[in-house]
């Protein structure tokens, strides 16, 4: 188990591109230039009295259309406050009904890959952490953020919508995800990363012998030749070199047992970020399955959104 001591000491060799914001702005300002194409699409199966659920899809970087999962509680006319809810690498992203009680629409987030947005990008898992590898502009990542970006522009969409109270969250790579979502949109006005991935590569690479990481372990030993392009391919798309430009209010929830994502990655990220920022430890909990997570990442949100004093 990581100590906190251990978190403090660890120290990354990673470094910022020089034209790290050029490349992520010319990358926004792409996307700006495709039309959003939104189609809404009622699912009474998941809906129930709290909850009216739709499927959504809009476009994203490449014309890929994206899928997503968008929760609307069925009472009061709104607007609403709204979270994105970003995903994991293998995992699929819920209907969250959970928020409808409270007053608080949700967007699921399906990234290109997942199972409802596969059709023209579909590398597997193994496989995403590699897929396009070969320079910054064709890394699958830059499509998989592109579309995350995206989502805060479908929730921008939504006349239901407080545009002022956007909120994201995820764990895992929906953690590194919030970081990065967070810092290249402002109008999210806070987020809680849990047990974030994406976080200092290199070392992250080397410390554990589990997938996702080990599959740049694996492309490494696969082609040597490639390992220091690879890297500086990789530092456009770590979480570390987006966090100290976050300005909103941000959580960074680690497990210390944590066997997939090294806690002290994590950590760099914590490390990083400028603003108001809040550690969560968890000893003796492994990846994804720290027990006080969910109710702490729910009181917080719920404080950030207002809730609590509309409660009061």
């Amino acid at each position: 188990m990581a100590t906190q001591q251990d978190l403090e000491d660890f120290v990354t060799n990673l470094t910022c591109p020089d034209d790290f914001d050029e490349f992520w702005s010319g990358t926004l300002e792409q996307l700006s230039s495709i039309s959003l194409m939104p189609v809404v699409t009622a699912e009474p199966l998941r809906s129930n009295e709290d909850t009216h659920v739709f499927k959504v899809t809009y476009l994203s970087l490449g014309g890929l259309e994206i899928s997503g999962w968008y929760s609307v509680p069925t009472k009061g006319n709104g607007p609403f406050p709204a979270i994105i809810n970003f995903p994991g690498y293998k995992s699929e992203p819920p209907v969250r009904r959970d928020w409808s009680k409270k007053g608080v629409a949700v967007l699921s987030v399906a990234v290109r890959g997942k199972l409802m947005s596969r059709a023209e990008f579909n590398p597997g898992y193994p496989g995403l952490l590699t897929a396009g590898l070969e320079s910054k502009e064709t890394y699958g990542y830059r499509g998989v953020i592109s579309d995350c970006v995206r989502g805060v522009d479908f929730i921008r969409s939504r006349p239901e919508i407080d545009p002022e109270r956007i909120f994201a969250c995820g764990s895992s790579q929906g953690g590194g995800l919030t970081l990065i979502t967070s810092a290249l949109r402002p109008e999210i006005k806070a987020g809680v990363a849990g047990y974030p991935f994406l976080c200092c590569y290199q070392e992250a690479m080397t410390m554990f012998r589990s997938y996702p990481y080990d599959e740049l372990a694996c492309y490494a030993r696969a082609f040597p030749d490639e390992e220091e392009r690879m890297l500086d391919v990789l530092r456009y798309f770590d979480a570390v070199n987006f966090a100290p430009r976050i300005k909103c209010p941000m959580v960074v929830g680690i497990a210390l047992d944590d066997e997939v994502c090294p806690p002290e990655t994590s950590y760099a990220a914590y490390r990083a970020l400028t603003g108001h920022k809040e550690l969560w430890l968890f000893p003796n909990s492994g990846h994804g399955n720290a027990h006080d997570y969910p109710a702490q990442e729910r009181a917080w949100l719920e404080g950030q959104i207002g809730l609590e004093t509309a409660a009061s």
